[in-house]
């Protein structure tokens, strides 16, 4: 970062980029990375790759200062962004963890078993319709960050819905912006920033709009056995909760699947038990936890994935990913709203 800011420098005003910011993709940075890793899946087994999902998620949203050159290019396309000319004091909020019930944690396994066995219907197993559709919202991409590391995140609400024939259609909406911690929102809140830094004012158009198919696309794990496989379920269980989240948010979950995720995370050393949480959205769920620790030769950084649950119908409401180590803030989470089928695209 420090031979980025000094380019900046030397340019100054002839910096042909200066307040250039990619706008966001029509999905996060985060769901962007799993399906580009998706693509290159081998469907017999668990995926193995040069560089861990841990590496290149936790480099691509928390920790761009250890990234060379070409991870840095990703992030950027994924639309996260230095911005070097700031502009009009930037309101917002600061972002709380999750409260947690259990917050020593114990073994998640014979709470998930019981939840499992106690399913009940949720809105996909009761909805008909041409299309699937799904709303959620998130924070943590676009993202916005100094050379000093301090984060500025767009908060986005999402509606989108699938054809069975690949054909797709996304509402994105900007809803305003949200910092991990608060010397990021002082710094922000102090700097103005290129008109050309907001997203709303440069990202997709409003209002619904067709979007290309799903480039990995695939249909959902059929049974047990497979649906493991799909998970990766010899990886560690930090890596495994991404990967769950990756599942709500491209496919409307069945109950019996929903109830085979739950007993496959059981077996799972690593998740830990929380208890009742409320999310962002004021939902009351059961969550979990697992550990995520950086890769040898990696910044000392640790991050904690929580995945909250509904008590009844076992769907995965929302997903946090906590960095815990040096500092403890959130830098992503993901509201899951709604998801059920539908007849109309409005």
């Amino acid at each position: 970062m420090r031979n980025t800011q000094r380019v900046r420098e030397l340019l100054g005003p002839a910096d042909p980029a200066r307040d250039v910011v990619v706008p966001p993709s029509p999905r996060t940075a985060h769901d962007l990375i799993l399906r580009a890793q998706d693509a290159t899946a081998t469907p017999a087994g668990p995926v193995r790759r040069g560089a861990s999902r841990r590496t290149v998620f936790v480099g691509a949203v928390a920790t761009l200062a250890v990234l060379g050159p070409a991870g840095v290019a990703q992030v950027l396309r994924y639309g996260t962004a230095t911005p070097a000319v700031p502009a009009q004091p930037v309101a917002g909020t600061v972002l709380k963890p999750v409260a947690y019930e259990v917050v020593a944690g114990e073994p998640a396994g014979r709470h998930l078993r019981a939840l499992a066995a106690r399913l009940v219907d949720a809105p996909p197993d009761r909805t008909a319709g041409r299309y699937a559709y799904r709303h959620g919202k998130s924070w943590g991409s676009p993202t916005l960050m100094s050379p000093e590391r301090h984060m500025m995140s767009f908060v986005q609400e999402r509606r989108e819905w699938a054809a069975d024939d690949g054909r797709r259609w996304q509402d994105v909406e900007p809803l305003g912006v949200e910092y991990p911690d608060e010397a990021s929102r002082e710094y922000w809140s102090t700097r103005p920033q290129s008109p050309a830094a907001d997203p709303s004012a440069s990202g997709p158009p409003r209002g619904i709009q067709e979007i290309p198919p799903d480039p990995v696309g695939g249909r959902l794990p059929a049974d047990r056995a497979e649906l493991a496989r799909w998970l990766g379920t010899g990886k560690p269980a930090g890596e495994l909760a991404m990967r769950v989240y990756h599942l709500y948010s491209s496919y409307l979950v069945p109950r019996r699947t929903r109830a085979d995720l739950l007993t496959i995370l059981a077996g799972k050393p690593g998740f830990e038990w929380r208890g009742r949480v409320v999310d962002r959205a004021g939902r009351r769920g059961v969550a979990v936890t697992a550990d995520l620790l950086p890769p040898a030769g990696q910044q000392p950084q640790r991050a904690q994935m929580l995945l909250v649950f509904h008590p009844s119908t076992g769907e995965l409401l929302a997903h946090e990913y906590l960095e815990t180590a040096p500092k403890r803030r959130v830098l992503h989470y993901a509201l899951l709203l709604d998801a059920r089928r539908t007849d109309t695209v409005s």
